[in-house]
């Protein structure tokens, strides 16, 4: 049920989500050693959601009659400075995912089920890039002020 064309747009958007997945424990192992505590429960949340958004995709393709592909992933090494570098990496990767998703979104004008199903993603991008810009707004105001960074971190963590 689903041309070769959106098979591979949907088994990238599973990578892409993956690596998502992937990224945000790395992110949530580096915040926890810098003692950002809230911040690493977060980050750990945030890991667990993009594997539900894989398993939403994985699903919609075995619905349609495909099988999504589960790719080897690479090692994520770089270290995060801050909390603020960890919410910045995040922002960007929330909209890249964005864009990607406009990308498939258009690509499947004749799969108006598949594009249905990706509604779901559109919105959450939308959702989580705009969660993002708001917490490096409020980390740009608290500065370098470490019990105002503090406070945020532990927001993030309930």
């Amino acid at each position: 049920m689903l041309t070769k064309q959106i098979e591979a747009m949907l088994n990238e958007a599973v990578q892409s989500e993956l690596y998502a997945s992937h990224l945000y424990k790395h992110i949530a192992n580096q915040v926890q050693r810098l003692g950002y505590f809230g911040a690493q429960k977060f980050f750990a949340a945030e890991s667990a959601d993009e594997l539900e958004h894989y398993q939403k995709l994985a699903d919609l393709m075995n619905d349609m009659g495909s099988v999504a592909k589960v790719p080897a992933l690479e090692a994520i090494t770089d270290p995060v400075a801050s909390l603020r570098d960890a919410l910045e990496i995040a922002f960007e990767t929330e909209m890249q995912l964005g864009k990607d998703y406009e990308r498939w979104f258009k690509g499947c004008a004749d799969a108006p089920m598949v594009q249905q199903a990706l509604h779901f993603f559109l919105e959450q991008q939308r959702k989580s890039a705009g969660e993002y810009r708001d917490l490096i707004t409020r980390m740009d105001r608290a500065g370098a002020n470490e019990a105002a960074i503090l406070l945020i971190d532990q927001e993030l963590g309930e």
